[in-house]
């Protein structure tokens, strides 16, 4: 694990991914606490052929210092000092990239800083009296209420969540930063998402106006993306690239059914170039769109 600083004297961890050597552009992506156990952060990297700096703000993961459940315009600042150190580092950022709060964050180091042009938000929670509590911290309300704080293990480490972070969260207003935003947002958001409402994000959209360079839609997909991450990866390389993308498991997939059906059908008999394959599966592919 290696750690830069912020701005605060506070190491924070990261994980580089690059896949590019010759290639100086990179794309930020901003942990918090819940990002790796709700979101498949690991095969967002894995399958984009875009280099990666993935960093948790300040709190949460590895990274040193107290997390806070709100701590927005803190985490923008954990963003910008990411991106300073990239660019000390001789890299060019191309896109900062969250998920569910890490959206927010984006979204709000957009309105504060602005260095980035592409702003990608994933099921960012923009309206928190619709907001549904994740479920660990919405059963704990009443204790918070009660003692001022409430304590939990979240992934091995323990966490403090005061009645002071709940009332910063839930007072948030994304309509606050509209005008002040400098970028482009590019928002991802499922139509069955329970926590963020799609009617939510719809309006924020039009909140935005020509902020919004575009509202991506997945149907009948959850706050989570569980089986949809293909497609999202299709989708930041899309909007980072400027031109469409097959996702490897997608070409994966159609070469192994096509395996399949070849074995099926002419047995150990046939012999199939894995190479020509792939060619066709990506014919398919084409076919199929």
């Amino acid at each position: 694990m290696d750690y830069f600083t912020n701005r605060s004297g506070l190491k924070l961890s990261y994980s580089l991914s690059i896949k590019n050597q010759n290639d100086r552009k990179i794309n930020v992506i901003c942990q918090w606490l819940l990002s790796d156990v709700l979101f498949n952060c690991d095969f967002l990297i894995e399958y984009l052929e875009v280099n990666t700096f993935k960093f948790f703000v300040t709190g949460c993961g590895n990274s040193e210092g107290e997390y806070l459940y709100g701590g927005f315009e803190r985490d923008a600042g954990d963003i910008d000092d990411a991106v300073k150190f990239l660019v000390s580092q001789g890299y060019e950022v191309e896109a900062i990239i969250g998920y569910a709060k890490g959206g927010n964050d984006a979204i709000i180091y957009s309105a504060l800083f602005g260095d980035v042009k592409k702003i990608i938000a994933i099921a960012p929670a923009v309206y928190m009296t619709t907001f549904n509590l994740p479920d660990f911290f919405r059963e704990s309300i009443e204790e918070i209420q009660k003692s001022g704080e409430v304590r939990h293990i979240v992934l091995g480490k323990e966490y403090r969540f005061t009645s002071e972070t709940l009332d910063e969260f839930m007072s948030l207003d994304m309509d606050y930063y509209c005008d002040k935003i400098k970028g482009d947002i590019y928002l991802i958001h499922g139509t069955d998402d329970d926590k963020v409402p799609y009617s939510d994000i719809v309006e924020y959209c039009k909140e935005l106006g020509e902020k919004c360079k575009e509202l991506f839609t997945l149907n009948n997909c959850d706050h989570f993306f569980t089986t949809e991450m293909d497609e999202v990866v299709e989708i930041i390389h899309k909007i980072i690239e400027s031109y469409p993308y097959i996702c490897k498991l997608k070409l994966d997939w159609i070469m192994n059914l096509f395996l399949y059906i070849a074995k099926l059908c002419f047995g150990k008999i046939a012999r199939f170039d894995k190479k020509k394959c792939k060619v066709f599966s990506f014919i398919v592919f084409l076919w199929s769109i």
